[in-house]
């Protein structure tokens, strides 16, 4: 036989085995089982390029052939997909869906944690991402628990000031929600100019604008990313100056003490903030200054090009190189003081040409 398929194809000299008719009572002959069926316009999940994980969407094309086309909610599009890939949405709401915040008992010890479904094994079985930055895999759903929104402030939108972990690395960094993918993802614009697409929410954290009026006491007692403090290093009684490099959220921090060392969630009781009056000790941009080229341990003169606001700087070197993010501890202030002693673009020089011992004059182009 000769077929014309529904998608556009056509096929000649088909063997009759390998041809099955369609019934078209088919669904009305099943009445069990019926929901399980994919039909044009369908709401459902399904596992994009089969990733392992699920993305909202919409049916727009059965197949015939247990293959369907799906249009997501992000935008994306994919054809031919195969039915074990794709789930219907309809709400049983005493499963839990990839997205959801819980807290889920860790390793089964008794101690719940936050954090979020990543995955959906399809076997009352889940893989979570702990707020933390911890991954779970197989967690067995008597081991999770649903949060109760009372928060329903917590729900990321467009336009929310937020600080997220840039590329996934250990800091945050203050910007601006500029679209809701609506899959647990979003696109951030940074105060510092970068962009960034498809960041997980387990990345992102909400900044609280009213955050010093809601703790009218001790406020002054919390702790945050960025913190001048000192810690007591392994809990051996003595006091290091350090930051806090990251908030687990769990009352430990992990520190980047002043000297190179680092620990990870250090308890808050071992941890004291330091005072810092000192506005004297930060940089501002223009300022002439000694860093440490690429962590190397040689200092390489040079100007603040820009302040980060978050106690790194982009670096001009006197050399012509440049560097960005460059961390306060690998800077140093040069002083100044003495205008007369320094050059300024324009001047009229003489200069011992390739360190050979002869002057030669010449003018400061830069």
């Amino acid at each position: 036989y000769d077929i014309d398929y529904d998608d556009g194809e056509k096929e000649t000299r088909v063997e009759e085995r390998l041809i099955r008719k369609r019934e078209r009572g088919s669904s009305r002959s099943r009445s069990r089982g019926a929901d399980d069926r994919l039909s044009e316009g369908d709401k459902v999940e399904a596992d994009y390029r089969g990733r392992g994980k699920f993305y909202p969407g919409k049916i727009t094309r059965d197949r015939g052939d247990d293959t369907y086309d799906i249009s997501y909610d992000d935008g994306e599009r994919e054809i031919r997909v195969a039915k074990r890939l794709i789930r219907k949405l309809g709400g049983g709401s005493d499963s839990f869906r990839e997205g959801d915040k819980i807290e889920a008992d860790y390793r089964g010890r008794g101690k719940f944690y936050p954090g979020k479904i990543s995955r959906d094994r399809g076997d009352d079985t889940y893989d979570i991402d702990y707020d933390d930055g911890e991954r779970e895999t197989r967690v067995a759903k008597r081991l999770i628990r649903s949060k109760e929104g009372s928060g329903g402030s917590s729900k990321l939108e467009e336009g929310d000031k937020v600080e997220a972990r840039y590329r996934g690395r250990e800091k945050y960094y203050p910007g601006k929600i500029t679209r809701d993918r609506g899959d647990g993802t979003y696109d951030i614009s940074y105060d510092d100019g970068e962009r960034e697409t498809r960041v997980e929410e387990r990345l992102i954290r909400k900044k609280d604008r009213d955050r010093s009026r809601s703790r009218s006491r001790g406020g002054d007692d919390r702790l945050s990313e960025g913190d001048k403090v000192e810690a007591d290093y392994r809990g051996r009684g003595k006091f290091y100056k350090g930051k806090i490099s990251r908030d687990r959220g769990d009352d430990t921090y992990d520190i980047a003490y002043d000297d190179g060392e680092r620990e990870l969630r250090v308890a808050k009781r071992l941890i004291r903030k330091l005072d810092g009056g000192g506005g004297s000790d930060s940089f501002r941009e223009g300022d002439k200054v000694e860093a440490d080229y690429r962590g190397r341990g040689k200092f390489y003169k040079g100007k603040i090009s820009r302040d980060r606001g978050d106690d790194t700087y982009d670096i001009a070197y006197d050399d012509g190189e440049r560097e960005t993010r460059v961390a306060k501890r690998l800077i140093r202030k040069l002083d100044g003081g003495s205008s007369g002693d320094s050059f300024r673009e324009g001047d009229k020089i003489e200069a011992d040409y390739r360190g050979r011992g002869k002057f030669y004059p010449g003018k400061i182009s830069r």
